[in-house]
């Protein structure tokens, strides 16, 4: 008998549950996230689905509230935009219908990104490092309008000094 035929241990419902509620313990998990790590811990799909409703009448998974936090952390800790926050938030399994909701309570603030554009800068306007800069803000989800008029007003603004 091999190591992984011994780590296919098939979990009953209590044990199902009880996986579900450690694994809660540390952080918050959206429904796709948690039914895949009881999948993989050897779980059966109707007690995957049990676990899960015992979960929901209690409050433990809520999709809805995930999003909200998870949108929230990545805008204000990671500086993300729209576009990356969707991305991580389709990533994790959340609906397009809940996805569209966060994002629409989410709001715009080009001062921030102003801000952020201006730092990565750094005084340095020249071609390439805007270019780099477009590159860096595009892949954090900002539009490259957005991008490029910040870099336009931070190099007003260095030309007046």
């Amino acid at each position: 008998m091999s190591y992984s035929d011994i780590s296919k241990k098939t979990l009953n419902y209590e044990e199902t549950k009880e996986k579900a509620l450690r694994l809660l313990e540390f952080r918050a998990h959206s429904e796709r996230e948690l039914k895949d790590k009881l999948k993989r811990a050897g779980a059966q799909s109707e007690d995957i689905e049990r676990a899960l409703d015992f979960c929901r009448e209690y409050g433990f998974v809520n999709d809805a509230e995930y999003a909200r936090r998870k949108a929230c952390d990545l805008k204000n800790l990671k500086k993300y935009g729209k576009r990356r926050i969707a991305q991580e938030l389709y990533s994790k399994g959340i609906s397009s219908e809940i996805t569209d909701a966060v994002l629409a309570e989410t709001e715009d603030d080009e001062e921030e990104l102003y801000a952020l554009v201006k730092k990565k800068l750094g005084g340095d306007f020249e071609q390439k490092n805007i270019d780099k800069c477009i590159r860096y803000f595009i892949y954090r989800g900002y539009g490259v309008s957005e991008i490029k008029k910040c870099a336009e007003r931070a190099r007003g603004e260095f030309d007046e000094l």
